[in-house]
């Protein structure tokens, strides 16, 4: 064997000996990334004691568990204008991610969607359908929003789905309103206002 040959199959064995210790290194690093990440986002109850006591004409009503028992569901926080001519919703949520960054958002939003378009199997007469998408300015990052139209009955209904990042975690920001009986609501501007809220910023 060459000596070229010789110092080449050396350089493999020592790779190979090392590369375990190598992968145990990157998963410690990974572990206490996370751990890290942990530490620096703040706790739940702290980004709902952000949101405020009114937004856009919406006033803060009661905060509950999403799914209890499991607290990757979140919490949400319902909001409404005066006689409930708009119900807003807020969930807060991670589903069990460490840290949720934009590049999660894609297929949450898409499930966001499809939950705001489901309806009560038990209620018929009600029917919702995406009108447009399009993003809502917000502090702190834009808001991926879906904007649906149907009726509830014989009400005519609008639906807004909005959903970011806040506190790495998952935003959403639901208004559900009468398409010609709310006058003055805004709902872009309530999700514009709850996201900087959650965000602190």
């Amino acid at each position: 064997m060459t000596k070229g040959r010789l110092g080449g199959a050396v350089l493999c064995r020592l790779a190979l000996v090392a590369l375990p210790a190598l992968l145990a290194g990157c998963a410690v690093d990974q572990e206490a990334e996370g751990a890290r990440t942990q530490r620096e986002r703040p706790p739940l109850e702290t980004v709902l004691a952000r949101l405020p006591a009114g937004a856009a004409g919406f006033e803060r009503g009661a905060t509950v568990d999403v799914a209890p028992g499991d607290p990757t569901a979140g919490k949400v926080v319902e909001y409404a204008t005066g006689g409930r001519v708009a119900v807003g919703h807020v969930f807060v949520y991670d589903s069990g991610k460490p840290n949720v960054t934009a590049a999660d958002l894609p297929p949450e939003v898409e499930r966001a969607v499809s939950e705001g378009t489901a309806l009560p199997s038990d209620r018929t007469g009600r029917e919702l359908t995406i009108a447009s998408r399009g993003p809502v300015p917000a502090r702190g990052g834009d808001l991926s929003c879906a904007f649906l139209e149907g009726r509830f009955g014989r009400l005519q209904v609008e639906r807004q789905v909005c959903v970011g990042v806040a506190a790495g975690r998952f935003l959403r920001v639901q208004v559900t309103m009468p398409r010609n009986g709310a006058s003055g609501v805004d709902a872009r501007a309530f999700a514009t206002e709850i996201a900087a809220a959650a965000r602190g910023s």
